[in-house]
């Protein structure tokens, strides 16, 4: 710093410091040391905007970074293949595959009938108990080991519509070239992204993907990954059978059967080539695809073209249709960066793209199926998942009690315990890389009245990305005073909270306003938690898409919040609380874990049984009767619900606010919640700290008890 610009520096501290508080609290203009607000500022289109490109900066990032740190050893391919092993397991880990032990039982085959060419027959390849791959296999009437080719449907189609056996249509173009007795054709059975199963009603019009891939999501399990465990399971059938060569079984995929197909063969170096159509492209818009779809931190590690170096040296064939080229987004770069894995192994020509008009029908197979057994095989590989996933869901608990073990233990135990679930939390719901933005406040005074004026403030938290709010400062302030951050819900902004402008009642009675009455500093922010769902999920995906939950946003926004707070000459740095309802409650749970320098939380309006509210598909207020993505984080279930969520603030106070006729959980769900909680708390010694308020109303700031909580930790405790 200039030793001019020290001096002003230390002339605008010293006029402050005489002022006192009051220069904050001043009638006019803006608070001292702060810079005028942009016109603008606090939009919500400007703010998703902020959020949208900052994640987009994230992303193409990410792509540098992977062309940074993949560096594989070119020496020769065993070498190439040895240095990219942590990359394959990686990969494994990021689609949730399943262990399998080869002790689920033996492969069933049943003949579904012949022709002078093929002999048809349904197979059923155990994985794991309760799990099982399944798939139409024509094998040529001639002798002599053939050639395999695994056919992965995409999503919309199965087998037996695939090949024209229903009776409905004739055989895809694409794998009649297949059918030329020289190959054993297996074509694969997946889960369609169709809404004709009497489940997807039940989940208010969800497609059977969608129900599988929440379900398995928060249980560390992914629908890519199930699709590639099928296909597996039949690479090692096919690996094994008679009359198959196992040194020639190949994988093709047509759009999400292009993912399996790309993923399998990255995986598993037995297959000798693969064959990707209308699916290869470069993923920077991941978030925009199904979210079936949705992998943890798929862009840290993966792009095609780095699937694609899994894949090299062997021949992968990328297809491309001039409709699926109307929608691509730039494949010649992600082509590009496929090609030079393939030229540092010398395989040059072993990666070739070639470009089709789409073609539906081939020639028609005089074979038949009934399709009312049809219907029960597609039935019943998506009613075995749902099952299957149901079970590890209703396992969880136990697997989250014994990871962390916590009434096993002794409390003197639990420092350390805390520490590592913090650790493992913090790795769970990432962070915005710091990049060193400075805290610049933009301010103007709305309003000013004899109790408390309001300033809109923003605040910088990252390079192009700002927090908005209402801050309420209340008159003639001696001291330092107690600070509270009141969190809006879904739909909702700070206004509501303040009063600001607000000419009817809403379910936040204006609590903001009312804490700032009492002599309570309050700073409303107005965070992620905004309408619509789509766009809530959106930036769920682009975040998920580099490591983060959309989490790891408000917990910035909400940081840079405290970093101000603390900054203001009238905050005691030690008293500041969260306060928040509905999705503000959501937040009041799962971010002052890592926020340590919040004193207390209070949640209102949304703590309860998170297991059932977003799995049970029997209470309409289930998350999974829901368009919210943005409630299912990866692997929660086995790691954190909310009694372990409120033991990592231990020893911080935490208070639960809870109507008896909120739609949002229910009496049920919020009791056998507490109950775990009071078993924690009551086993580690810090049972005093938590409280539970019930009162006789719906979705709604009730701010009775929780205003006297407040007092009692904040004004009353030294």
């Amino acid at each position: 710093m200039r030793s001019d610009e020290m001096k002003k520096w230390v002339c605008g501290l010293l006029v402050l410091v005489c002022l006192g508080a009051n220069a904050y609290s001043q009638e006019g203009g803006r608070l001292p040391g702060s810079q005028p607000l942009l016109p603008g500022a606090g939009s919500l289109e400007g703010q998703r905007k902020q959020i949208f490109d900052y994640f987009n900066r994230q992303i193409g990032a990410a792509q540098d970074k992977r062309d940074e740190t993949w560096k594989p050893d070119f020496s020769s391919v065993k070498a190439y293949q040895k240095s990219l092993e942590g990359k394959r397991s990686a990969l494994r880990k990021m689609l949730g595959l399943i262990e399998v032990d080869g002790k689920a039982g033996s492969v069933k085959i049943k003949k579904v009938g012949e022709d002078k060419k093929f002999v048809v027959e349904r197979v059923t390849i155990p994985i794991v108990e309760g799990l099982a791959a399944r798939g139409l296999l024509f094998t040529p009437t001639s002798l002599g080991k053939k050639q395999a080719v695994i056919v992965c449907p995409d999503a919309d189609i199965w087998p037996e519509r695939l090949m024209g056996l229903d009776g409905v249509g004739e055989t895809f173009a694409r794998i009649s070239k297949y059918l030329d007795g020289k190959s054993v054709v297996y074509v694969q059975q997946s889960i369609e992204r169709l809404v004709d199963h009497p489940y997807c009603e039940k989940t208010r019009g969800k497609d059977r993907r969608s129900i599988l891939y929440r379900l398995g999501y928060v249980i560390g399990r992914t629908m890519p990954g199930l699709d590639v465990q099928d296909t597996l399971a039949a690479v090692e059938f096919l690996y094994n059978r008679e009359g198959v060569d196992a040194g020639k079984i190949s994988v093709f995929g047509q759009g999400q059967g292009g993912m399996t197909a790309l993923m399998t063969a990255a995986l598993d170096t037995r297959i000798s080539s693969v064959g990707v159509s209308d699916y290869f492209d470069q993923r920077d818009r991941c978030w925009g695809e199904p979210a079936d779809r949705r992998l943890r931190g798929q862009l840290v590690e993966f792009g095609d073209a780095e699937l694609a170096a899994l894949v090299a040296p062997r021949k992968l064939t990328i297809e491309v249709s001039d409709l699926f080229l109307g929608g691509a987004t730039n494949i010649n770069v992600e082509f590009d960066r496929a090609a030079r894995f393939y030229e540092g192994l010398s395989a040059r020509d072993n990666l070739v793209v070639l470009k089709r008009r789409i073609a539906k029908a081939g020639e028609q197979l005089l074979l038949k199926v009934d399709s009312l057994q049809v219907s029960a095989v597609r039935n019943k590989h998506f009613e075995e998942r749902l099952a299957w996933l149901r079970k590890q869901i209703d396992e969880s608990e136990a697997k989250r009690y014994a990871r962390w073990d916590i009434l096993k233990e002794s409390a003197d135990k639990f420092p350390a315990i805390q520490k590592a679930m913090l650790k493992d939390y913090r790795k769970m719901t990432g962070e915005l890389p710091d990049d060193g933005t400075p805290m610049k406040v933009r301010s103007e005074l709305a309003l000013t009245n004899e109790k408390y004026s309001i300033y809109r403030v923003t605040i910088d938290v990252r390079k192009g990305v700002s927090v908005f709010g209402n801050l309420v400062v209340p008159k003639n302030i001696k001291g330092k005073r107690p600070a509270v951050v009141c969190q809006h819900g879904f739909g909702g902004y700070p206004n509501k909270i303040t009063g600001l402008g607000m000419k009817e009642d809403t379910a936040y009675h204006e609590y903001g306003r009312k804490l700032a009455e009492k002599g309570y500093v309050v700073f409303a922010p107005m965070l992620l938690h905004i309408s619509p769902s789509e766009e809530v999920s959106r930036q769920m995906r682009q975040a998920n898409a580099v490591d983060m939950m959309r989490l790891a946003m408000p917990l910035a926004k909400t940081e840079r919040v405290i970093d101000f707070l603390e900054s203001l000459p009238y905050v005691d740095k030690g008293k500041i609380a969260y306060y928040g309802l509905s999705y503000g409650g959501y937040s009041a749970i799962w971010m002052p874990p890592l926020l340590d320098r919040l004193a207390l939380s209070i949640c209102s309006g949304n703590f309860n049984d998170w297991r059932s509210k977003i799995t049970s598909d029997e209470v309409n207020t289930s998350y999974l009767r829901h368009p919210d993505d943005d409630m299912y984080s990866w692997d929660c279930l086995n790691r954190f619900t909310h009694p372990e969520l409120i033991a990592m603030m231990t020893p911080r106070p935490v208070c639960v606010e809870f109507g008896v006729r909120d739609g949002i959980t229910s009496p049920e769900w919020t009791a056998y919640a507490w109950k775990q909680t009071e078993t924690l708390f009551d086993h580690i010694g810090q049972a005093d700290r938590i409280m539970l308020t019930e009162f006789d109303g719906p979705h709604e700031i009730h701010g009775v008890e929780t205003f006297e909580f407040l007092d009692r930790w904040l004004l009353d405790k030294n």
